[in-house]
């Protein structure tokens, strides 16, 4: 009796380790990172973020990082997952140009039909004299 209960309480605290592990796995395969060179200072999320080499981490449906690899800064983005029809040959990152000014819209995942898009998108700027919004354009950038 002793034996039974003693291998019962082993199996009912392996159940969680061996479940946590299960459910984690498919998380972990899922996390995709490239690596872009932006040739221009831009904004990220109301954030200035310097022209440089970054590492674009796909952490979840909902979060991606941007890591500076010259200076190690890691910036965490809320964005929301856009469904496209095809998959993504090479991942990209999309910037609104207002200006002078790039901000970071999008980001495209290779390998994936995901578009994340950022949440925190950025308010155009309206011109003085006609109270129009100004003309902006759009740059995209290759990630490896």
């Amino acid at each position: 009796m002793k034996r039974h209960s003693l291998i019962l309480s082993n199996l009912l605290l392996s159940l969680p380790v061996a479940a946590g592990l299960l459910c984690a796995a498919p998380s972990a395969s899922a996390q995709t990172s490239e690596r872009a060179t932006i040739p221009f200072a831009f904004s990220a999320n109301h954030e200035q973020v310097s022209a440089g080499t970054y590492e674009v981490e796909h952490l979840s449906d909902f979060t991606l990082s941007l890591r500076d690899l010259k200076t190690g800064k890691t910036q965490f983005l809320m964005v929301r997952p856009e469904g496209g029809q095809t998959i993504e040959t090479h991942g990209s990152l999309v910037f609104n140009r207002d200006g002078t000014k790039y901000s970071l819209t999008q980001v495209k995942i290779a390998g994936s039909s995901v578009r994340s898009e950022l949440t925190a998108q950025p308010q155009r700027q309206q011109t003085a004299t006609k109270n129009i919004p100004s003309t902006g354009s759009t740059t995209e950038v290759a990630m490896k």
